[in-house]
């Protein structure tokens, strides 16, 4: 299980990744006020969605994860390894507070008065969420599935 679990895990992340990228496309299109905001705001709750199922099956992982148990027995220890404090507390944590931003973005945006405001507001949100998200990615583990 914990194998799956993990290959879903990192194949979700291009989904993330491709929908914060395509959401952030189309709320620049939409900074000049002309374009409605209807067509962002489904890429943006596509890319909240997708974030969103990435933290749960991030957060089931943390259950499994044989990694994780043998860290959490040695908390002291765990939080002088870098990699391992990592995984234990700075990639969660990031990612947790990514999904609460993305959350909070949209509804931001969508309670902006006018379209030009809501797409400014999406856009700092989602290129905010981003970041957070590109800083808490494992960069040294594979880029795919199976590797």
């Amino acid at each position: 299980m914990y194998a799956a679990i993990l290959h879903t895990h990192n194949a979700l992340r291009w989904l993330v990744l491709v929908a914060g990228i395509l959401a952030v496309l189309r709320t620049l299109q939409g900074l000049n006020g002309k374009t409605p905001f209807a067509a962002a705001r489904r890429l943006g709750l596509t890319f909240t969605a997708a974030l969103h199922l990435q933290v749960i099956t991030g957060l089931t992982l943390f259950v499994v994860s044989p990694l994780i148990k043998a860290a959490m027995g040695d908390m002291p220890g765990t939080m002088k390894n870098a990699p391992l404090r990592f995984f234990i507390a700075e990639h969660p944590t990031l990612m947790v507070v990514a999904a609460i931003v993305a959350t909070i973005g949209g509804i931001v945006a969508k309670n902006a008065p006018d379209d030009a405001k809501r797409h400014r507001k999406a856009l700092a949100f989602t290129v905010a969420t981003l970041a957070l998200i590109f800083a808490g990615i494992p960069w040294d583990r594979p880029w795919m599935p199976g590797q």
